[in-house]
């Protein structure tokens, strides 16, 4: 797969194949539908009311955002096709690309962008991106019929990268006003596929987008996620030819494919933050002592040799290596059973005294639950395992029905992306109750500064400020893999570990 990967870094923003000698089978072709092997937690396919990880997979064929992230992270043009920086830092102007229409037949331009950012603002709409863009936007200014200006409340270096996400998915103004509260299901967007149809808990089926705006794209007639129960029937279902790909499956779920030569496997650039997470506001996980125990309680190289045959990066916080913000851990919690049940009883918790795990019908996180709850069961507390569906889990995470569970999350091109929403009393994600004024200002300063050396030493304090202060304890960053059939082309990961179908095809019929 290196030879094709390769490949598609030689093809244009716009997708204008370059002249590059290859074999036939490189050479991307029309035709062919993609089935994918789908976890489905979905809930809407609104991206301004997207939380769920599985919606961005189809929000990013069925939508543009205004802004890429390319494979290494960097920020390429899309809906925008080039942009400037004015005004000190504090005024950003985007020239977009010309003649692109949503699938409603409703022009894309300034205007467009105007609503589609106002909307998301208004406090009346409730998204939960409005609490990253009204601090950041003062206001959204149409210069010209195609050149739209984003006024900032103050410098702000993480912009652009939130036009590579959720809050950069544009979405047909007419077509959101028309269907309203329903408009989640009847998704409309400029992009490579037409929705067509959801048959929640079976299949998600798009179409080919006939008039797409970037030129000969996309190569397949159509997308359509089938919803597995979990990767091990996923990858039986690949190898019999039922779909042809599987996404974040883990290295102990890859032995299945293991010497098959009929499928390729892509290992992921960055994988995803493992870790356990509880409500730090409230008891009994109010209590630091207990927090430090249970972390020294855990031997994270046990659950990494179990759950990932050794191959995941044990963590000391949200920031893996490899990234500009990464920085050396200093606050590290080893396996320590004596100074576990220490802390205990330092914490006044007794021998015996209960704590409640949730316990998603994940495979991965089942694992994870059954060996934190034997590590635990280790120091004295004695864990009670609470199931719930793994497509419910983190909308009642959000919610805070739930207290204490695995959770992970993915990388964003740019840091404050994922640990502002996370750690900022203010953060729409925040389903800890962390409040630390400290990391606050901390984390508002390196908003506010384009010096990269300056935000690179502040993230690596609010590092270690949170891992002082646990609101989540890490595991690990995950070795994951996307499986596919070999008859597929163009696959290429991007760092935040979701799969971009639109530029795939089908080598053969």
């Amino acid at each position: 797969m290196l030879r094709t990967i390769s490949r598609r870094a030689a093809l244009g923003t716009l997708g204008v194949l370059a002249a590059w000698p290859t074999l036939a089978e490189d050479v991307p072709r029309r035709g062919g539908i993609l089935n994918v092997g789908f976890d489905d937690d979905a809930k809407t396919l609104d991206p301004v009311f997207s939380v769920q990880l599985s919606e961005r997979q189809v929000l990013y064929l069925v939508y543009n955002t205004l802004l890429a992230a390319d494979t290494d992270f960097s920020i390429k043009p899309e809906l925008a096709r080039s942009w400037t920086v004015e005004n000190d830092g504090k005024r950003y102007v985007f020239t977009l690309q010309e003649g692109v229409k949503f699938h409603d037949g409703t022009a894309f331009d300034a205007e467009a962008v105007k609503w589609n950012i106002e909307h998301r603002m208004d406090e009346k709409v409730a998204s939960p991106q409005r609490s990253q863009l009204r601090p950041v936007i003062q206001s959204v200014e149409v210069v010209a019929p195609q050149i739209v200006a984003l006024n900032l409340t103050a410098v702000y270096p993480g912009l652009l990268s939130f036009f590579t996400e959720r809050p950069g998915f544009m979405v047909s103004p007419t077509a959101a006003q028309k269907y309203g509260a329903d408009f989640g299901r009847n998704p409309v967007g400029t992009g490579a596929f037409i929705f067509k149809e959801w048959n929640q808990g079976t299949s998600i089926v798009l179409a080919r987008n006939p008039s797409y705006w970037q030129p000969d794209r996309p190569y397949l007639d159509g997308i359509v996620f089938r919803d597995i129960p979990n990767h091990i029937i996923g990858l039986q279902r690949l190898i019999v030819g039922e779909v042809d790909y599987v996404n974040s499956v883990s290295p102990d779920e890859l032995r299945q494919v293991e010497g098959n030569t009929d499928v390729d496997v892509e290992k992921a650039k960055i994988g995803r933050w493992f870790s356990l997470q509880y409500q730090v506001d409230k008891p009994p996980f109010n209590n630091p002592k207990l927090r430090q125990a249970i972390a020294y309680a855990l031997n994270r190289n046990q659950i990494n040799q179990i759950t990932m045959r050794g191959q995941a990066t044990l963590s000391n916080g949200p920031t893996p290596p490899g990234l500009w913000w990464s920085s050396p851990d200093k606050v590290v919690y080893d396996y320590n059973v004596e100074k576990s049940k220490a802390l205990l009883k330092e914490a006044g918790i007794a021998p015996g005294t209960p704590i409640a795990l949730a316990a998603p019908s994940d495979v991965l996180d089942g694992k994870i639950d059954q060996l934190v709850a034997e590590q635990l069961a280790a120091v004295g507390l004695q864990v009670k395992l609470e199931p719930v569906s793994a497509s419910d889990s983190y909308a009642r995470v959000v919610s805070r029905a739930i207290n204490f569970t695995p959770i992970s999350w993915t990388q964003r091109a740019d840091p404050d992306g994922m640990l502002y929403i996370l750690f900022s009393s203010k953060g729409f994600a925040n389903t800890t109750g962390y409040n630390n004024p400290q990391v606050d200002q901390m984390l508002d300063e390196a908003r506010r500064t384009i010096d990269q050396q300056k935000r690179k030493a502040l993230y690596a304090s609010i590092k270690d400020t949170i891992q002082t202060d646990l609101p989540y304890i890490s595991l690990y960053f995950a070795a994951e893999y996307a499986v596919l059939s070999k008859n597929i082309g163009g696959f290429a990961w991007i760092p935040d570990q979701i799969p971009r179908f639109r530029d795939l095809w089908k080598k053969t019929s």
